[in-house]
């Protein structure tokens, strides 16, 4: 039965990475205009012949029926084969491995950091429910996931790169800088996906723990005289940490795609910057790698996700 459920989620991991390789390629063909259109100035595509504009166009492939790039471009993507570029003929993996990279350790390095704080947060303010403990965590928790990232930044860059220079404003490390020379000149990057993380996460863990703790089983254990240290780490914790754990899975994966205003806002040399010049330059091939990559983070993470509950819990192996 776990045999089976296991392929179930391969096979419907396999068949989401179909439809969302489908949806990027046809998310990037409405763009208006093609690599072409932008690379060429106005002058330029004037004084060209049509026959050489035709020409180019079939040199880039950009005359081909969409249908047909549609399949070349899923056959390329299972072999993470991303291509060239358009107006370059650079290699793409080469343009986006390091932007990557560099976007997968900011988040990791937010989460070994979030992580921690929230479970924190989120068990004091659970088993103190009701409490000035709960209050203070939860009215915290709001007011950090309400925010928006780049006015927590704008105001971190205001009190320790301003008022009290610490930290610098900006990252000056370049694409290709070592990581950990990448991660100790961002500080203020980190602390700002920390804060929403943080608050996000223990608005999870606590609404898991209060539902795990006003259970039949653990008031059982309560009235059997059960000391309330064990009540809370041996089995309430538990059984609250599986219901979160997807929620989790996907919040981290989505951290990778989704902290582009913070890379911007710091000049992170991520996977952010590297979208926005691509979308400005009408870069296809190097969106629909971008596209692809954060969308196989996520189906990776919900993928592990649900592995790791199928595991921990039989009663979702049926």
């Amino acid at each position: 039965m776990l045999f089976g459920a296991i392929l179930r989620r391969l096979f419907l991991s396999g068949l989401t990475m179909l439809l969302l390789s489908c949806f990027v390629f046809l998310a990037t063909e409405i763009l208006p205009g093609d690599a072409l259109d932008m690379t060429l100035t106005a002058d330029e595509m004037s004084a060209m012949p049509p026959e050489a504009l035709e020409q180019k166009r079939q040199e880039l492939g950009l005359d081909r029926p969409a249908i047909e790039r549609l399949g070349v471009f899923l056959y390329q993507m299972a072999r993470f084969d991303f291509g060239t570029t358009v107006i370059t003929g650079a290699p793409v993996a080469d343009i986006v491995w390091y932007p990557f990279r560099n976007s997968l350790a900011l988040a990791g390095a937010t989460l070994s950091v979030a992580l921690p704080l929230a479970f924190v947060f989120g068990i004091a303010a659970a088993v103190w429910r009701g409490r000035s403990v709960d209050g203070a965590v939860s009215g915290a928790a709001i007011v950090g996931y309400s925010i928006p990232e780049f006015v927590i930044g704008t105001v971190l860059v205001m009190l320790f790169s301003v008022a009290w220079p610490v930290f610098p404003a900006t990252i000056t490390a370049n694409t290709r800088a070592p990581l950990p020379e990448l991660i100790d000149a961002a500080p203020l990057a980190i602390a700002t996906v920390v804060i929403g993380s943080v608050a996000y996460l223990t608005r999870i863990l606590r609404a898991c723990m209060i539902e795990a703790l006003a259970s039949d089983a653990v008031e059982r254990l309560r009235l059997a005289g059960m000391p309330q240290a064990r009540i809370v780490f041996v089995h309430a914790l538990p059984a609250a940490i599986l219901p979160a754990l997807t929620a989790a899975a996907l919040y981290a994966a989505a951290l990778v795609s989704g902290i582009v205003v913070v890379e911007l806002l710091f000049a992170y040399p991520g996977i952010g910057q590297e979208m926005v010049r691509a979308v400005t330059m009408r870069e296809t091939p190097v969106i629909q790698a971008i596209a692809i990559l954060a969308a196989v983070v996520v189906v990776t993470a919900n993928l592990v996700a649900d592995l790791s509950m199928l595991a921990l819990d039989p009663r979702r192996r049926g």
